[in-house]
Formats: C-alpha cells, structure tokens, sequence
C-alpha cells in the first residue's frame, strides 16, 4: 500500500466486529515506514453509522472535534497512537494522551483501527495516570471485546506503564511545538 502525501486528508476508521463503527478525517502529517503522524483539525465532524454495539460518543454535542485539534502519531505495529492535545487561547501544550487501539491498517482512503477505550495521559512534568479503566471494563463485560482481547488489551497497559515508569518514551518531544498550517481549511 501506498504513503500518504503530507497534506493529504484521509479516514481514521474505527471497525468493530467487521462493520464500521466510527469515522473521522485526518490530515496527514508525516508518512513514512516507521511513523504516521494525522492531525484532527478543529471542527472536523465525526460519524457514527448505525452498529449493533452503538458508539458512546454517538450524541448530537460529540458531532464535532473541539478544542485546538489534536495529532496523532501511530507507529506501524504498536496497539496504541500518542495522542498530543493543547489549551488556552495560547495553545499551550496539554499533555500526550495514549490511547490503546488496534495496530492501524492501511486502507486505500486512510487507515482503520478500534478504540480499546484504555488509556493514560502523560503530562509535560513526567506525571502519568490511567485513565478510563472503568469504561474499558464496562465495554469488556457488553461484548464489545472477547475474554482474549482483553486479556491482549490489559497486558499492552502493563506495558506502556513499563514505559511510562521508566520515562523512555519513543517519540519526539519536540511534537509539543509543533502548529497545524494556518492554510488547512
């Protein structure tokens, strides 16, 4: 499968139980064999087709990304993405978000992936915390992932603990400065 061109607007989409389950376009970034970095730019709208396991950010109030948009770095083989987001009418840098999901995979339109709803952020201090456990072990518990992949989903936790713990991160910190061009529409 081809590279994506920086600039390039593509489809983050979210698969569960082989049906779409959530759609959201990304501008490219980076593209190369061992990174793909997307931004999500404010306003994009988001959709959520009709699924068996509806989407629960699937509300009229969650149509649309808010806040200063965020970008995305996905390394090809890794079940989670290091999300970055800012605040502030000064577009401080916030904090990284990681967001455990499936590995991505290229598609012809963009890439699909699925959100595994465990998560933990990792702010600019070093601080780091777990988030959403509840909500993981809520959707493990309505059938939206097997005994198996949560057991796959829990250990990639324990791993990015690991990680995070010992304060090696992978990524470039330099991505915390990093501005969306102000020609994107």
């Amino acid at each position: 499968m081809r590279l994506f061109t920086p600039g390039d607007v593509v489809v983050r989409r979210e698969v569960l139980h082989g049906k779409v389950w959530s759609e959201m376009p990304t501008r490219v970034i980076v593209d190369e064999p061992g990174l793909l970095a997307v931004f999500v730019e404010p306003g994009t709208r988001l959709t959520y087709p009709d699924h068996h396991h509806p989407h629960p950010w699937d509300k009229p109030e969650r149509g649309f990304w808010r806040g200063h948009g965020k970008l995305m770095l996905h390394r090809p083989q890794d079940a989670y993405s290091v999300d970055l987001f800012w605040k502030g009418d000064d577009r401080t840098f916030g904090n990284y978000y990681l967001n455990l999901q499936a590995p991505y995979r290229r598609v012809e339109d963009g890439f699909e992936t699925l959100d595994h709803a465990l998560d933990y952020t990792l702010a600019p201090d070093g601080t780091w915390a777990q988030r959403d456990l509840d909500e993981f072990e809520e959707q493990v518990a309505s059938g939206k992932y097997s005994a198996r992949e949560a057991e796959e989903i829990r250990a990639e936790g324990l791993k990015i603990e690991k990680m995070l713990a010992s304060g090696e991160i992978w990524w470039d910190t330099a991505w915390a400065d990093w501005r969306p061009s102000l020609d994107w529409q």
